[in-house]
């Protein structure tokens, strides 16, 4: 499921896990992924936003206290996949499209942030209160991409994860192409 998340993006994610779980929550929700992404301190997120200094004014708006400095093993030890609340799913799924909209591959923190923003929920509220908008972040993003384009990710070249993303596409036009040439060798 995360095969296109960057690894700032899928550390975010992880310190959400945690933020879940610490507070004992049955799911993950966007008030724990916009928690996650102010853990990330040189995420483009982050650095477009200035995520960090508002952690603590998020952590009071959520009512949630902070994690620990370091992590105990209960907080990161393998347990049963902790599930997404659907508004989790739909900032995810929101994120996916923010990264097609800058037609990268690759999924990064600020297109996390973006997803957020995308719809109305409790982290797109706290964020609009801190005056982070959907818009502004969209143009941020591009001129941070521009000024810092983005890192190829190590052992996978753009053409495979391209090919990934498309693999089943690829597979029906080979089939088709195979079916063509038979037919036409046929008669």
């Amino acid at each position: 499921m995360f095969e296109r998340y960057t690894e700032t993006a899928r550390r975010a994610i992880f310190f959400a896990r945690a933020e879940s779980i610490f507070r004992k929550a049955p799911a993950i929700s966007v008030q724990d992924l916009l928690l996650g992404l102010t853990r990330e301190p040189n995420s483009r997120a982050n650095y477009i936003s200035e995520l960090r200094s508002h952690a603590a004014a998020f952590r009071a708006a959520f009512g949630v206290v902070p994690l620990p400095q370091r992590l105990d093993s209960s907080l990161i030890r393998p347990r049963p996949q902790l599930p997404l609340e659907d508004d989790a799913k739909k900032a995810l799924w929101y994120a996916a499209q923010e990264a097609d909209l800058d037609q990268e591959f690759w999924i990064d923190a600020d297109h996390l942030l973006r997803g957020l923003l995308r719809f109305p929920n409790a982290a797109a509220d706290a964020l609009s209160k801190r005056g982070v908008g959907l818009e502004a972040m969209r143009a941020a993003s591009l001129r941070n991409r521009q000024e810092f384009p983005p890192k190829p990710v190590p052992g996978r070249s753009r053409l495979q994860a391209t090919v990934k993303k498309f693999r089943l596409q690829v597979l029906l036009i080979a089939v088709l192409l195979i079916i063509f040439i038979y037919l036409k060798s046929q008669g």
